[in-house]
C-alpha cells in the first residue's frame, strides 16, 4: 500500500482521463458559445426597447449578463487547460516511468 507521499498509476488511464476532460471541455466550449450566440443583442437596438424602463433594464442586465458570458467562457477554457495538463502528466510519467525501467534493466544487465 503506498504511503501519503507516493503517487501511483497507469499512465494510459491518466492519458484517458485527460482525453475525456478536453472531450467534455469541448461541450462546454460549445454551450459558451450558443449561450453567447442566444443571448447576444444590438446595444443600438435591444430587444427591450430604449425608453426609460428598457435603458433601466439594461443598466440591471447588461453588466450580470456579460460577466455571465466571460464566466462561462473561462470555465470552458480552465476545464480544456485541465484536460491538456491532465494528457500532458500522462505523457511525463509514461516517459519517467519508462526512462527508469529502461535504466533497471540496464543496471540488472550490468550485474549478471
Amino acid at each position: 500500500m503506498a504511503d501519503d507521499s507516493s503517487f501511483a498509476a497507469l499512465p494510459s488511464s491518466v492519458q484517458q482521463g485527460g482525453g475525456n476532460t478536453d472531450m467534455i471541455s469541448r461541450l462546454i466550449e460549445q454551450a459558451a458559445q450558443r449561450f453567447a450566440t442566444l443571448t447576444s443583442y444590438d446595444p443600438q437596438d435591444p430587444p427591450w426597447g430604449d425608453d426609460l424602463i428598457g435603458n433601466e433594464f439594461m443598466k440591471a442586465y447588461a453588466k450580470a449578463h456579460a460577466e455571465l458570458r466571460e464566466a462561462v467562457t473561462d470555465f470552458a477554457g480552465a476545464v480544456s487547460r485541465a484536460g491538456q495538463l491532465t494528457l500532458d502528466s500522462g505523457t511525463a510519467f509514461e516517459k519517467a516511468q519508462q526512462d527508469n525501467l529502461d535504466t533497471i534493466h540496464r543496471e540488472a544487465g550490468r550485474r549478471a
